[in-house]
C-alpha cells in the first residue's frame, strides 16, 4: 500500500483505541475511516498488521514469562521479602501470559483453517 492517508490509518488504527480517535489523528472522516474499512484490500492489511502486533505481543510476553518464574523462585528463597505482593504480581504475569499464548495458538489454528477453506474454495 502507497504511504498516503490510507498508509498512516492503517497505523493510527493499530495504535488508537477507537475508530473516531484513529481517524482524527490521521485528519481523515472518520465516515471515510469506515469506508475505507469495508474495502477488501484495506481490510485485509489492516488484519493482517493487527495479527502481526498481536503475535509479536505473544512473543514477549512469552519471553517474559521466565523472568516472573524466576521472581516466584526468589521469593521462595528469601524470607525477607514480603512474598504476597511480589507473588501476585509475578503470578499476574504468568497468568496473562498464558492467556496470549492461548490467543496466539488460537489465531495460528483459526489462521490454518481460513487458509485450508481458501485453498477448497479454488
Amino acid at each position: 500500500m502507497k504511504n498516503s492517508k490510507r498508509e498512516l490509518l492503517l497505523s493510527a488504527l493499530l495504535t488508537n483505541p477507537t475508530v473516531k480517535e484513529a481517524a482524527a489523528s490521521v485528519g481523515v472522516p472518520e465516515a471515510t475511516c469506515y469506508r475505507w474499512l469495508r474495502d477488501p484490500a484495506f481490510s485485509g492489511e489492516y488484519k493482517q498488521r493487527k495479527r502481526q502486533t498481536v503475535t509479536e505481543a505473544s512473543d514477549y510476553l512469552r519471553s517474559r514469562i521466565s523472568a516472573a518464574t524466576q521472581i516466584i523462585d526468589g521469593i521462595m528463597a528469601d524470607a525477607a521479602i514480603a512474598p504476597q505482593v511480589r507473588l501476585n504480581a509475578a503470578k499476574a504475569i504468568i497468568d496473562v501470559g498464558y492467556k496470549v499464548i492461548e490467543q496466539g495458538e488460537i489465531l495460528e489454528r483459526i489462521t490454518a483453517l481460513e487458509a485450508l477453506a481458501n485453498d477448497n474454495e479454488r
